[in-house]
């Protein structure tokens, strides 16, 4: 019975959001045909729409139940908190303002101006926000008086197990009772006001005399994982919820986890991406970016190219050969800014290296020529690198493509940095540049891979303006 509850509750909220977008662009069409009252309402449907509108209007609608799905959880699960809740509604509803503004634009209505889908966003925003704080509230009042409320046993004694039961406790509308922890056979039992039930091996006996509806495993993975399975193996065998929250060391692995089915084999994957929506405009960025860079600043490009030729001998372009995402080669590009057998005499000043690390560099290089000095401090000699934007071989922002023989010195750790696409600039082009060291520069290429989202690629593609023009960092 509690189960059919909840999943009315959630099919209903599901109903209520899609009745809200319906709603939201009612009132906004509404307001932007000057109807201010429930007699003029009429002037709303006072238009006869193209069978092409139409078809356009149900795939908006369509789409829109695709986009609240995929960034609001539908479920029941209890430690969704309302920030998290908040979030999810902020980002789907952002995102049908837009598909509904490229609606506006491709079908013309002229009812759907910026101003209109501003009203549509914070008219949305509202009712959805009305809706879960005022489920939260019935939700708290009803666990107040013990209603709806679930028992729960953590397995576990250690700090871990606790800090997880007080954020329980201090958590009073989950409607979570802790009726106490389960010792494990390794671990000394700490003072604590939460009762001590038994040990592990007493749970079965522990699960059939006490009223328990889930099981909270607390305990390090590496050393406990046939005590884990053995209580998620005893938990499904009696129908008891099992949760399991894993130490700091384990819990980036297993949030990865993506479960498939193949030929009806049981498939665990770890590390599948899951930003498919951003990478696909991460791509989009970098065709219309470079594509655009490119037509302004061809003026530029031409007299660089001019500059080259004539201040030495040798080809405008430099190309060699980088290593790509997975240790996939391409050429990157270059305005040529040294000599020719620069790569001849690199030998000769190899004593002469200013950098840590596998990686060359010499602030006063006797290869550089004259021009070369002057675009390698403003960057212009890395604007060809654009068109490798634009064709795919690198992104506008991402980890610099190394060469060939610095990955062979890498460490084991700093491979990752080649796990994703490299790009033109990135975090260590815009915190410093050449006046860090090579740690610090494979450290903040770790924190971009960790952290990746298009807005982190935005913030750093701004940051990078100031960077070239003052010319920070470069050599």
């Amino acid at each position: 019975m509690i189960r059919l509850r909840h999943k009315l509750f959630i099919h209903g909220l599901r109903i209520f959001d899609q009745i809200s977008l319906a709603i939201s662009l009612f009132i906004t069409v509404a307001l932007a045909k000057g109807v201010y009252s429930l007699p003029q309402v009429y002037i709303v449907f006072n238009r006869e729409y193209k069978l092409f509108e139409s078809i356009g209007l149900i795939g908006m609608l369509i789409a829109w139940t695709f986009v609240f799905n995929r960034f609001i959880r539908y479920d029941t699960n209890r430690f969704v908190n309302f920030n998290q809740q908040i979030y999810g509604l902020f980002k789907a509803s952002t995102t049908t303002a837009f598909l509904l503004l490229i609606a506006g634009v491709v079908f013309d209505f002229e009812t759907l101006g910026l101003k209109s889908i501003a009203i549509f966003w914070c008219i949305n925003n509202l009712l959805g926000l009305i809706a879960r704080a005022s489920i939260r509230l019935f939700l708290s009042l009803t666990r107040r008086f013990d209603s709806n409320s679930r028992n729960v046993v953590i397995v576990g004694t250690n700090s871990l197990a606790q800090d997880f039961a007080t954020k329980i406790s201090n958590n009073a509308e989950l409607g979570y009772r802790i009726g106490g922890y389960i010792q494990i056979r390794d671990e000394a039992p700490e003072s604590t006001a939460i009762p001590l039930l038994g040990t592990i091996s007493q749970l079965p006996e522990i699960l059939e005399n006490e009223k328990i509806d889930e099981i909270v495993i607390c305990i390090p993975f590496q050393k406990n994982i046939d005590i884990i399975t053995n209580v998620i193996s005893l938990g499904y065998d009696l129908g008891v919820v099992v949760r399991f929250t894993p130490d700091a060391d384990y819990a980036r692995l297993i949030k990865s986890l993506h479960i498939e089915t193949f030929e009806n084999n049981c498939i665990l994957t770890f590390f599948r991406e899951r930003h498919v929506l951003q990478l696909l405009v991460k791509r989009f960025m970098d065709i219309v970016g470079s594509a655009l860079l490119l037509i302004l600043l061809s003026p530029l490009l031409i007299v660089v190219a001019l500059l080259v030729k004539l201040d030495s001998k040798g080809p405008i372009f430099f190309a060699q050969e980088r290593v790509g995402m997975n240790k996939r080669s391409f050429k990157l590009l270059k305005f040529r800014s040294m000599v020719v057998n620069a790569e001849e005499l690199k030998a000769k000043l190899a004593d002469q290296n200013e950098v840590d690390g596998p990686v060359f560099k010499i602030k006063k290089d006797p290869r550089v020529t004259r021009v070369g000095r002057f675009i390698r401090k403003t960057s212009i000699d890395e604007l060809p690198q654009l068109w490798n934007a634009l064709i795919g071989d690198i992104s506008l922002v991402g980890p610099r493509p190394p060469l060939f023989s610095e990955v062979e010195q890498y460490d084991w750790l700093f491979r990752k940095r080649i796990s994703i696409k490299p790009g033109i600039t990135c975090l260590w082009q815009v915190m410093g540049r050449n006046n860090l060291s090579f740690e610090e520069w494979m450290e903040l290429d770790k924190q971009y891979i960790d952290n990746w989202s298009i807005w982190l690629d935005l913030k750093i593609l701004f940051m990078t303006i100031p960077t070239v023009l003052l010319g920070r960092g470069a050599s």
